[in-house]
C-alpha cells in the first residue's frame, strides 16, 4: 500500500500546487491573464485530481490500518474508524470540503480579481493543511518544544513550493503562447515572475533548512537512515531546480527582454524545470511515508 499512498500523495501535492499557484500567478504576475484557452477546465481538472488522489490516499491508509486486503479496507467499520477516529481522517474530510468550495468557485464565479483572491485563500488553506498529515507537527528531536516552530516552517515550505511549481506551470503556458505578437506581454511578465520567484525560493530554502535541522539533527541521521537518503535526493532535485531557474534568469530571460531571442529556449528550459519539480513532489510524497527516526 505504500506505492498507492506515495502515488496518491504525489498527485495530491501536484494538484494542490496548481490550485494555489495558478490564481497566485494571475494576482501577482499577470493580472487579467485568463490562463489561455481551456484554463478553467485545467483548474477544475486539478481539483478533480486532488479529490481522486485524496480518495486513493484514504484507501491506502485504510488498508494499512486494516492490516489485510482491499476487502478489509472497504469494510464500513474500518472506513468509519479512519474517517472519524484518526487525525488523518478528520483532516481529509476538511480538505474534501475545501475542494468542493474550490471547485464551486472555479465553475461558477466569473473571472475576476475577487475570484482569484478567493481561490488563492482556499487553496492556501488546502496546501497548508497538509502539514497535519506529514511530519510537520512532530517537532523532531526537540519534541513538543519545537513543534510550533516546525509547523510554521512546514506551512511556509508547503506554500512556497506550491507557489513556485504552480506558477511555473502558468509561465510555461504563457511561453507556449508567446508568438511574435505577444512578446510585449511576456516582457512585462518575466520581471514580476522573477521577483515572486526570488521570495518563494528564498523562503523555501530557509524553511527547508529549519525542517531539516529539526528532523535530521545529525549527519548520522542524514546519511545513515532511509529518511535521510530520500531527503538528500529531494535536496539535490530542489537545488537542480534552483540552478535551472538561475540559468533562465541570467541567460534566457535577458535575451527575450532585449529582443535578441524568442521564447523557444526559455520554454524548453521551463519544461525541464517543471519535470524536476514533479520529481521533487514524488520525493516529498515518499518522505511522508518514512519516519525520520529509525
Amino acid at each position: 500500500m505504500d506505492k498507492l499512498i506515495v502515488a496518491s500523495r504525489a498527485v495530491h501535492f501536484a494538484a494542490g500546487a496548481l490550485m494555489f499557484g495558478v490564481p497566485a500567478f494571475r494576482l501577482a504576475v499577470a493580472p487579467g491573464w485568463p490562463g489561455a484557452p481551456r484554463g478553467r477546465l485545467i483548474e477544475l481538472a486539478a481539483a478533480l485530481a486532488a479529490l481522486l488522489s485524496g480518495l486513493g490516499w484514504f484507501l491506502g491508509v485504510a488498508t494499512e490500518i486494516a492490516g489485510g486486503g482491499w476487502s478489509d479496507a472497504i469494510s464500513p467499520d474500518i472506513l468509519q474508524a479512519v474517517a472519524f477516529d484518526t487525525h488523518f481522517g478528520r483532516l481529509w474530510a476538511a480538505r474534501c470540503a475545501v475542494l468542493v468550495a474550490i471547485a464551486g468557485v472555479q465553475a461558477l464565479a466569473k473571472p475576476s480579481r475577487a475570484r482569484d483572491i478567493a481561490l488563492a485563500i482556499l487553496a492556501a488553506g488546502f496546501a497548508g493543511s497538509l502539514v497535519g498529515v506529514g511530519h510537520g507537527l512532530a517537532g523532531g528531536a526537540g519534541g513538543e518544544a519545537f513543534a510550533p516552530v516546525h509547523a510554521a516552517a512546514d506551512i511556509v515550505h508547503l506554500l512556497c513550493a506550491a507557489l513556485w511549481i504552480g506558477a511555473l506551470f502558468c509561465l510555461g503556458r504563457l511561453l507556449a503562447a508567446a508568438g511574435p505578437g505577444r512578446m510585449d506581454t511576456l516582457r512585462a511578465v518575466l520581471p514580476r515572475f522573477s521577483l515572486m520567484g526570488y521570495w518563494a525560493v528564498a523562503l523555501l530554502l530557509i524553511s527547508g533548512c529549519v525542517n531539516s535541522v529539526i528532523l535530521v539533527p545529525s549527519l548520522s541521521r542524514l546519511f545513515g537512515t532511509d529518511y535521510g537518503h530520500v531527503l538528500l535526493v529531494k535536496i539535490g532535485l530542489a537545488l537542480l531546480m534552483v540552478a535551472i531557474a538561475i540559468v533562465n534568469r541570467i541567460v534566457f530571460a535577458p535575451k527575450i527582454m532585449t529582443g535578441k531571442q524568442d521564447a523557444t529556449a526559455l520554454r524548453r528550459s521551463v519544461l525541464v524545470e517543471q519535470g524536476v519539480g514533479l520529481l521533487v513532489l514524488v520525493s516529498v510524497a515518499w518522505l511522508g511515508t518514512i519516519h525520520p527516526v529509525p
